[in-house]
């Protein structure tokens, strides 16, 4: 990382960002509280809905987080050495609801007397735990006796303030909507007096999540997991009935609550879960089709725009195409983005045909940075060495990104253009239905040397014959991509992930982009009627 690419990225962090992460790197991580316990807090005054479940639960006692080995923290403590995405989740206890009351109670309380400072009392844990903990009171607070229920409430009641302190002005984006989110859940959900300065914050959360959606309804930072766990976290709030408080904001958050909703098919798959977009997972606790469940709604069908995001789904036929223009959204804050501009995912009656490299990893290396790069992508890189639309570094760092442009998009067609940071040319993508066949057609103007890759599962059979991929799906569903007569195909084993530590092996199909651009045609086959696998 040289100086230009860390001004590439200063430059677009607000002027409170900048503030703000003068101070962090001054005072260092807030890991700190003033003090443990406080008084203010006496009860629960109106049950949360609880947020969906993270981790889970093993036969042993221990817990199962992020596909990692069994872990007790009763037993083995409150940091252990891993990944920290791994130690956060630990400390967000969204594992609790799982656990018998007396176990739950136990390893709470053991929370409180062995982690007095350090990460789990960093902003972002502390406002999931918060989350965690009030849909778990909200159920068991009954259960509890006077000693549990003094000591967990005095915990509680300190870590709202230390979280008041130090919302993550540093960050932005997700990071504050979540702290705000659990600021204003526990003020509108518990009694006593410490919760006055936590309903007085419903305006700036209201404000919050107004900056951070889009016309669309689709939260800026393009992650369609992250958007599905914030639209959660609002519907919790919504749910508390802000409206005994401010009823002008709480009308202005349900109205936000119903974009989100609406939005979720831009980026949704027929199975109900998201496309691998930028930082998205597979089995995320909130899917679209679980958010909806809790809703007590059901997935809006058929085509769908997310023009403001760049998202889009199509159903052509047997096919559901989810495109992605790519860009940034949240200027200020990149850090779940990939490279991806004009990728595309596809499922054939339902089931995924063409598919993203997902992310298994937050940590700086090797597999965090292909997950994020172009080459990991169902587009084309532009470039010798298949270099990136934009400038990527350590693991949530953007200095200049691609620009995106001539968006077009109709019932039957979708196409964009992108020009990545630096790059020598232009790559134009469009995608159309002519009733039988979805076509894909890809240019570079003006031209130089660009790879147009595909990626299926590792158990998708592919064989070529002439100019013809010939494929077979898991479920047996069978499919055709014509290319030009003499197009040179490589065919290669490449890693991918369903989630973190999830890994999903994908095969790789990919070509040249020649100069007068590369056309390809995906039909769906009829069965073989010797296959009666199904």
């Amino acid at each position: 990382m040289n100086s230009g690419t860390w001004l590439r990225t200063l430059v677009h962090l607000t002027p409170r960002q900048l503030l703000y992460q003068g101070l962090r790197r001054l005072r260092g991580p807030a890991r700190r509280p003033a003090g443990v316990t406080r008084e203010g807090l006496t009860g629960v005054a109106l049950a949360m809905p609880p947020p969906a479940v993270e981790g889970m639960l093993m036969a042993n006692g221990g817990l199962r987080l992020l596909g990692h080995s069994t872990y007790d923290p009763g037993v083995d403590g409150w940091e252990p050495e891993a990944d920290p995405l791994y130690v956060y989740t630990l400390h967000y206890h969204g594992w609790l609801s799982q656990l018998p009351v007396a176990k739950a109670c136990a390893l709470v309380e053991h929370w409180i007397e062995h982690h007095q400072e350090g990460v789990g009392w960093e902003p972002y844990p502390t406002a999931m735990r918060t989350l965690h903990w009030l849909g778990w009171l909200g159920e068991q607070e009954s259960h509890l006796d006077a000693g549990a229920r003094r000591r967990i409430f005095g915990s509680l009641a300190a870590q709202l303030e230390h979280l008041r302190v130090h919302v993550e002005h540093h960050l932005g984006g997700n990071h504050v909507w979540t702290d705000l989110a659990a600021l204003c859940s526990a003020g509108l959900s518990l009694a006593g007096p410490a919760t006055v300065p936590l309903v007085a914050l419903l305006p700036a959360f209201a404000a919050q999540v107004e900056a951070q959606l889009g016309p669309d309804g689709v939260h800026r930072e393009r992650t369609p997991s992250y958007h599905c766990l914030l639209a959660e976290q609002l519907a919790g709030v919504v749910a508390l009935g802000p409206t005994r408080i401010n009823a002008p904001v709480a009308l202005r958050l349900e109205a936000a609550l119903e974009r989100m909703f609406l939005a979720l098919p831009a980026f949704t798959h027929p199975d109900g879960d998201v496309a691998l977009w930028n930082d998205s997972q597979l089995g995320a606790p909130v899917t679209p089709q679980r958010l909806a469940g809790r809703l007590g709604r059901d997935l809006p069908e058929g085509s769908a725009d997310a023009v403001d995001a760049g998202l889009f789904r199509r159903c052509f036929g047997p096919w559901t195409l989810l495109f992605n223009t790519g860009g940034v959204g949240l200027a200020h804050q990149p850090g779940h983005i990939h490279a991806d501009g004009l990728a595309i995912e596809l499922s054939l009656h339902g089931e995924r045909i063409v598919i993203d490299a997902g992310v298994g990893t937050y940590t700086p290396g090797s597999g965090r940075d292909y997950a994020r790069s172009t080459r990991a992508h169902n587009t084309v890189t532009v470039g010798e060495g298949d270099p990136n639309q934009h400038e990527l570094w350590a693991s949530h760092r953007v200095g200049g990104r691609a620009s995106h442009r001539d968006l077009s998009h109709g019932p039957d067609h979708l196409e964009a253009r992108v020009h990545g940071y630096g790059a020598a040319g232009t790559h134009r993508r469009r995608l159309h239905w002519d009733g039988e066949r979805l076509i894909c057609e890809d240019s570079v103007e003006p031209h130089v040397a660009a790879t147009m890759r595909l990626f299926v599962p590792q158990n998708c059979a592919m064989i070529l014959h002439d100019n013809v991929w010939h494929g077979r799906s898991a479920n047996g569903r069978r499919f055709r991509i014509t290319a030009p007569p003499g197009t040179p195909w490589l065919c290669s084993p490449t890693p991918g992930w369903s989630a973190m530590n999830q890994i999903q092996p994908r095969r790789c199909i990919a070509a040249p982009v020649p100069p007068g651009g590369l056309r390809l045609e995906f039909t769906e086959a009829p069965p073989d009627l010797k296959d009666t696998s199904r």
